[in-house]
């Protein structure tokens, strides 16, 4: 952990929520300063690349107002909602199972051909996600974009793209760890301040890779949680914050939700079906 902290010194301080909180502040008055913050566009773990202009892209379905939903990740650490509609999961769907796919940057062919080899991936992610074109209405989503500056308290500067597959098959548990899926309860310290917006684009369920959290975790460590490792046992985590608080979100295809990604969170291990999903991560 220590090389991981020279190289990214958020990674240590931004588990604090002091410091987050005193980011804000500071992105609060430089967009007091500067009337417009262009909104950049990048695949996950890759620099943005690109501008995209904020405007209603008519695929984001909100059931209620941004303001609603912040406050209740800021109770909760995630708010169900808003959906995405029929005719941006179908063309993504096609999407995921049509264009090239990545596994740590090495081509792994096309959805189609894993077939024979999708018992040696957990995840496998559609590469350049953000070059396409629904995608970056998606990002570019004017709710969105309201929602993430009121949960971030400023203007968000970057929004990351990640169109993924986890995949059923026989892999460990041991193996889908080194493969870098989060089957352990953790939490990210993706920045200095962020907001997730999660779809699924097909029905998920428990069986077939639900995401499940710790409601209200995101403010809520132990000191020895902020200061050691960012994971958690199933255990630890129901023996710190008890059952009541565990929430496995399952939805149909479209079912979207807003997450302070600080909470305990983790993905369940896909048994009965694959699971597609976008993530769209702002800072």
């Amino acid at each position: 952990m220590a090389g991981k902290v020279l190289r990214e010194p958020h990674y240590a301080l931004g588990r604090f929520a002091t410091v987050r909180d005193a980011y804000s502040a500071l992105n609060r008055l430089k967009d007091v300063v500067v009337r417009t913050t262009p909104l950049q566009v990048g695949d996950l773990y890759k620099p943005a690349n690109s501008t995209i202009d904020v405007a209603r892209s008519n695929h984001v379905l909100p059931s209620r107002n941004a303001a609603e939903q912040v406050e209740e990740i800021r109770r909760h650490s995630y708010s169900p909602g808003p959906q995405l509609d029929d005719a941006a999961v179908a063309a993504l769907q096609d999407q995921a199972r049509s264009l090239p796919l990545h596994v740590d940057d090495k081509p792994a062919g096309t959805y189609a051909t894993l077939s024979e080899a999708r018992g040696k991936f957990a995840i496998v992610t559609v590469q350049d996600s953000s070059r396409l074109p629904l995608i970056r209405a998606i990002a570019a989503d004017a709710y969105l974009y309201e929602a993430a500056s009121l949960f971030l308290g400023y203007r968000p500067r970057q929004v990351s793209s990640w169109l993924f597959w986890s995949l059923a098959n026989q892999l460990s548990a041991e193996q889908r760890r080194k493969a870098s899926q989060t089957i352990d309860y953790h939490y990210d310290v993706d920045g200095f301040n962020f907001m997730y917006a999660n779809f699924y684009l097909l029905d998920t369920t428990a069986k077939n890779g639900a995401h499940a959290l710790i409601a209200g975790s995101s403010r809520r460590k132990r000191l020895g949680h902020l200061l050691g490792s960012a994971r958690l046992s199933d255990a630890e985590a129901l023996r710190t914050y008890g059952r009541e608080a565990e929430r496995t979100l399952e939805g149909p295809a479209g079912f979207g939700f807003l997450e302070d990604a600080s909470c305990y969170h983790k993905a369940l291990p896909p048994e009965a079906g694959d699971r597609l999903m976008l993530q769209l991560r702002y800072q």
